[in-house]
């Protein structure tokens, strides 16, 4: 008669196991919240330059100004809409052709400084113009939530040109 033999965990291999697994979710799930913010930053920034691109390449082929402003006045992380600004204000208004809306991502901790806060006006030569005709050039800043991490800068400089890098952001930069 073969003899059966019960195979299984002894309490110690048990304990062991529990205790490695536990060590290696308290290591892995604050990298993982790190990933996911860094991937949603990194999205919503993609999906901005996008949009930036094509309201200047809309400009130059329609020989006319186009805009990109926030749905919400200054909130950016609520989504923006391109339209084609007629009436010059930096605001779409019902009577003006929307080109392009994106919904944005209310997670995402997106600002822009003073001149970017409004809206992002290209005019026919590709350039950020200001309403008041002057050169447009500001700085938008995707903030992490562990600030000790890298956010993302998005410089767009005085002909309406776009440069993103990954930094750590200043102190003060994202605070509320």
């Amino acid at each position: 008669m073969p003899r059966l033999r019960l195979q299984g965990f002894t309490l110690i291999e048990l304990l062991f196991a529990l205790t490695l697994a536990a060590l290696l979710l308290t290591l892995g799930v604050p990298a993982f919240g790190n990933l996911l913010d860094r991937t949603r930053l990194d999205t919503e920034a993609n999906d901005l330059l996008r949009g930036l691109r094509f309201a200047r390449e809309q400009a130059i082929q329609q020989q006319r100004p186009v805009t990109l402003a926030p749905r919400i006045e200054a909130q950016w992380n609520q989504g923006w809409v391109i339209f084609l600004d007629d009436n010059h204000n930096g605001q779409h208004d019902e009577d003006e052709s929307i080109l392009r809306v994106h919904t944005g991502n209310p997670q995402a901790d997106m600002r822009a400084n003073m001149p970017l806060s409004r809206y992002v006006r290209y005019n026919a030569q590709g350039q950020s113009q200001l309403l008041n005709g002057g050169f447009q050039a500001g700085t938008f800043r995707f903030c992490p939530q562990d600030l000790s991490q890298q956010g993302v800068v998005m410089v767009v400089n005085r002909v309406g040109r776009v440069r993103v890098s990954r930094e750590v952001l200043p102190e003060g930069l994202c605070d509320e």
